[in-house]
């Protein structure tokens, strides 16, 4: 029998979105019966992630919890979120709900410590960063991120400005400053770039760089395709999907 992946989106939509193309993009599948039967809930009634963390507003954790029994009810072997930031709340849950959740934090540090990565440029959500999230490993890799600053005025205004990388509509100003805010990261001499949040990688495919990156959306993906027993394209079977 085949197995059933979920899939919580809407945070962002597109970045959700560009979850789902990218596992599709990357198995092997000749006919529809090929492809995995996925759920996707874009539950765009979350609550933002890092207003709650930073700043103290309403909690995601009642939409996200709804998502997540909406999962189980409908019998999926796995459950991903495609937000990053989300899993600093996901993480408190009780731990019978999160026996079917695969994390991709704890997924990127592991690739990390396998290629021998230790000084690490990490573009997250200023939630992200305060929740400590990918700090918690600190002891083992040495994370490095923007200052406040420049963490603000570039990278979190790219995401969030009007017309950013969560909108339906992004504006040149958005990729005009996520790819500052990637240089930025980059001259503080780290060893590769980490896209900790989900929108990175929108970004990233529009900068030209020749520092390694990993994105942590493709980290996960390469963990569904696993999970899944999915077969890779024939170009992916022998490469990284998550390093470039």
């Amino acid at each position: 029998m085949k197995k059933k992946i979920g899939i919580i989106s809407g945070m962002g939509t597109r970045a959700g979105l560009y979850f789902v193309n990218k596992l599709i993009d990357q198995i092997h599948a000749p006919k529809d019966q090929d492809f995995p039967e996925f759920i996707l809930h874009n539950n765009s009634s979350v609550p933002d992630r890092t207003l709650a963390i930073v700043y103290g507003k309403k909690s995601p954790e009642r939409e996200l919890l709804r998502s997540i029994k909406m999962m189980n009810e409908l019998q999926v072997d796995y459950i991903v979120l495609t937000c990053i930031t989300s899993y600093h709340f996901v993480n408190m849950l009780d731990k019978e709900l999160l026996k079917n959740i695969l994390n991709p934090v704890e997924l990127t540090i592991n690739v990390l410590l396998q290629k021998g990565y230790r000084r690490i440029g990490l573009m997250a959500t200023t939630g992200t960063i305060k929740s400590k999230l990918f700090h918690k490993h600190s002891e083992e890799i040495d994370l490095i991120t923007l200052n406040e600053k420049e963490q603000e005025e570039l990278f979190m205004k790219s995401i969030y400005m009007d017309g950013g990388l969560k909108s339906s509509e992004i504006k040149e100003e958005a990729y005009y400053l996520f790819e500052k805010a990637f240089d930025t990261l980059k001259e503080y001499e780290v060893d590769v770039m980490v896209g900790g949040c989900s929108e990175v990688q929108i970004g990233y495919e529009n900068i030209t760089t020749e520092i390694p990156y990993i994105d942590t959306m493709s980290v996960l993906v390469d963990e569904v395709i696993k999970v899944m027993n999915l077969k890779k394209t024939t170009n992916e079977q022998e490469a990284d999907t998550f390093l470039v």
